[in-house]
């Protein structure tokens, strides 16, 4: 079906910069099919627009005064700072207009994030160069979350012998760990079908179909140990998930935690040292944080 013909739910929001990323997060938890950034207005704040389906009209109406009112409170902002807007669209090729942000993403030496559209003669040089689209996932390693969790990635997937993804989305995490250590059993989990199928779609177009499991498989369904775990999801369900992320982790291991705005992290850490778990690095990117933890034998 051609999207050029089809209306779309056109969200407009409005709002400081430094909300950006948690924005954007919740926008894709809500149905967004696309987001993209237009010129701020002129107030300086940053205009986020989303792309979703016209069904969703009335739930977004409800769901972003609430959430517009949260991210001013964690943001320690006015309320004021925030505006949205929810307009029915057609004949606009949102399709191709969410492209425009999405460039290529050097890692480190050995990795690279490009979008499967982007010209190949204008490539990160010298580079494995993933070619990933988000899709109806999150994950195209634009959001801070994820760069951190990338790095982190390139420095410990080397030699790891089983590595988790938990809450794979789009598979970014997995399929990076797979082409970073080539001998590894990668495994990619989520809850959600849809963002399984986009995973697996990846892997797919980047020849790694082979090299990477994805599953919607419980944790307590895995076996363990695994060497090196990364669970780039949230504060409420990397709280909820930490026995059964603990029980999968070799005496060993390493866990990478991301999906932490940086007031955050310190209390995922805390809560993680409850069960064995000690911090040994934390990075941060735009407000948020990436986590690395060790058992505290290691």
């Amino acid at each position: 079906m051609d999207s050029r013909s089809v209306n779309w739910l056109k969200v407009t929001c409005r709002h400081p910069p430094a909300a950006a990323e948690a924005l954007s997060a919740a926008l894709f938890d809500e149905g967004a099919r696309a987001i993209w950034e237009e010129q701020p207005d002129r107030l300086g704040r940053m205009v986020s627009t989303a792309a979703l389906a016209p069904a969703r009209q009335a739930a977004l109406g409800l769901a972003l005064p609430p959430l517009m009112a949260r991210l001013a409170e964690i943001f320690e902002c006015s309320p004021a700072d925030f505006e949205f807007s929810l307009d029915l669209e057609e004949d606009h090729d949102w399709a191709e207009k969410w492209k425009e942000g999405l460039r290529p993403i050097p890692v480190s030496a050995r990795l690279a994030l490009a979008p499967s559209w982007w010209p190949a003669d204008d490539l990160p040089p010298g580079e494995t160069v993933l070619r990933l689209d988000p899709g109806l996932a999150f994950g195209s390693g634009h959001h801070a979350t994820t760069y951190l969790c990338l790095q982190l990635l390139d420095e410990l997937a080397p030699g790891a012998g089983r590595i988790l993804d938990v809450g794979a989305g789009s598979g970014v995490l997995s399929l990076a760990a797979a082409v970073l250590s080539p001998r590894a059993e990668v495994v990619g989990v989520d809850n959600d079908p849809e963002t399984i199928a986009v995973a697996v779609a990846n892997a797919l177009a980047n020849g790694l179909e082979g090299r990477v499991s994805f599953s919607g498989r419980a944790l307590a369904e895995l076996r363990p140990p695994f060497g090196l775990i990364a669970a780039n999801i949230t504060l409420l369900p990397l709280t909820e998930l930490a026995p059964a992320i603990s029980a999968l982790a070799a005496e060993d291991g390493r866990l990478i935690l991301s999906g932490l705005l940086e007031a955050q992290a310190g209390e995922a850490a805390a809560f993680y040292g409850r069960f064995g778990w000690r911090p040994v690095r934390r990075l941060l990117r735009d407000e948020w944080a990436a986590l690395l933890l060790s058992r505290a034998g290691a």
